[in-house]
């Protein structure tokens, strides 16, 4: 609704003028929407798209790690010394190509975003309507980005994206749309490091249907006869071993293993 409005308006407009021309108006336009349409319907708007158009409260939640769909988030300075990797992420983001700034058939295609994530954001709306929200280094896909002979994807963090901070930076993505990736780094090139995609704890890579193989069934006899008689558990003809120690109870044992505890409370509030 928002593109046909600038359209509208703006009939002269290249594709390009009218993206960005969206990054910066859809947030009062999308308020002004809701309240209009609260007014011009007889119907109640939902409480959640009023408290979206309102937009958020002014501080937002910071944390060191989290835990989002099964798997465990980390941010790369509290990551640096740990035994298992948790900062990788990526984003397979639907993105609107230019060739130049006259160019009036953009491509729009699936792009995937490399990144290291940087801070973990908690912001909160009214109605206690919460997102999580990751800042991350990204990648930059012209100079930090390629693919090996064997189809590996490699990445160099020496080429990242918003060098410069500017108000157009896009840092932030949804914890919803990220994923969760390591980097290893390649001993045959320096600077690189191998993208290595991970399947999520405790969820097992199976097949949504199983199909059973005819050759591996049973055919269980039915005339199989069933003895109502008692067993003995009990070795016989060996002799018995008696134990005069008393059994003690060993309490607060400290056993050292690579189990790591982290503690994820809050540690700092920002303002917005």
């Amino acid at each position: 609704i928002h593109y046909a409005t600038i359209r509208r308006e703006k009939p002269r407009a290249t594709p390009r003028e009218i993206q960005n021309i969206h990054n910066q108006s859809f947030d009062v336009w999308f308020r002004s929407y809701v309240q209009n349409l609260g007014r011009a319907t007889e119907s109640d708007v939902s409480v959640e798209l009023m408290a979206l158009a309102d937009g958020p409260i002014p501080h937002a939640k910071r944390y060191n790690s989290c835990i989002f769909g099964g798997c465990r988030y980390r941010v790369k300075s509290k990551d640096i010394d740990k035994k298992t990797q948790c900062s990788g992420v990526v984003v397979n983001a639907d993105t609107m190509s230019f060739a130049s700034a006259k160019d009036l058939n953009p491509l729009t295609g699936t792009v995937s975003y490399y990144g290291v994530l940087k801070d973990i954001l908690e912001i909160q709306y009214l109605k206690d309507t919460r997102f999580l929200m990751f800042e991350c280094d990204w990648v930059d896909n012209e100079k930090g980005l390629k693919q090996d002979e064997f189809k590996f994807t490699l990445v160099n963090f020496n080429h990242f994206m918003y060098t410069k901070k500017l108000p157009t930076n896009e840092p932030f993505v949804l914890a919803s749309q990220a994923q969760q990736v390591w980097y290893i780094r390649d001993p045959s090139e320096a600077n690189w490091n191998v993208v290595v995609t991970m399947a999520r704890r405790d969820n097992y890579d199976v097949y949504s249907t199983i199909e059973a193989e005819p050759h591996s069934r049973l055919q269980l006899d039915d005339n199989i006869p069933i003895r109502n008689e008692d067993v003995c558990w009990v070795r016989e003809g060996v002799e018995g071993l008696f134990v005069d120690e008393t059994m003690t109870v060993v309490e607060n044992c400290e056993v050292e293993n690579d189990i790591e505890l982290e503690d994820d409370v809050l540690y700092d509030v920002i303002s917005l």
